[in-house]
């Protein structure tokens, strides 16, 4: 049984820190693949600095370039807007016999109980809570997802990984392209020459 990471996002654009967390999330689970989707129209997110899908989907297969990566548009093929519980419902028909996790960061976590069909994800995968807080931290949502979702980190429920990967948003990055200044160190190379190229976020 394969172990498969669904990482989805606006990717507006991917950055390191992205990147970071995601490999860091694969050395503690051992997954054999983690799968990159970025969304078509992301349900609850302002969408007027969205670059076009087309361009993020590439912006995701030079960032997430390395074997262990595989980056889908299943989300943009699908149109509209994009929930999570049909793209792993998708994601468990294609990969019939193996072990599906979705990576969240903290703050997603602690809304998780509001997603739309949140139960029927649980049901499909096991969450992957990616945190910058410290052990007190840890705790808190650990006791959160037991409290308010029913899972246990000790009963491999749920996987909790603190990290201090660099404080880094596409929002920042975005703000500094359009000021012109050099964002070269919080991008992969290619990826920042796409956005020069295209002319994307200024």
């Amino acid at each position: 049984m394969r172990k498969i990471g669904i990482f989805g996002g606006t990717f507006n654009p991917p950055h390191i820190a992205h990147k970071r967390l995601a490999t860091e999330m694969a050395k503690v689970v051992g997954f054999d693949e983690i799968i990159i989707i970025p969304t078509y129209t992301p349900p609850h997110k302002e969408t007027s600095s969205l670059a076009d899908c087309e361009h993020r989907l590439e912006m995701c297969r030079l960032t997430f370039s390395e074997k262990l990566f595989s980056v889908s548009d299943i989300e943009i093929r699908r149109k509209g807007k994009s929930y999570t519980v049909e793209t792993v419902s998708e994601l468990k028909k294609r990969y019939r016999g193996d072990k599906l996790f979705l990576l969240v960061g903290s703050d997603m976590l602690l809304s998780f109980h509001r997603w739309y069909k949140f139960e029927e994800i649980l049901q499909n995968c096991t969450l992957c809570v990616i945190s910058r807080d410290d052990e007190e931290g840890k705790k808190l949502l650990c006791q959160y997802a037991e409290k308010t979702l029913g899972l246990r980190e000790e009963k491999g429920e749920i996987v909790v990984l603190n990290s201090d990967a660099v404080e880094l948003s596409s929002t920042e990055i975005r703000e500094k392209i359009k000021k012109g200044e050099d964002v070269c160190r919080l991008l992969e190379e290619k990826t920042g020459e796409y956005i020069k190229e295209k002319g994307l976020y200024l």
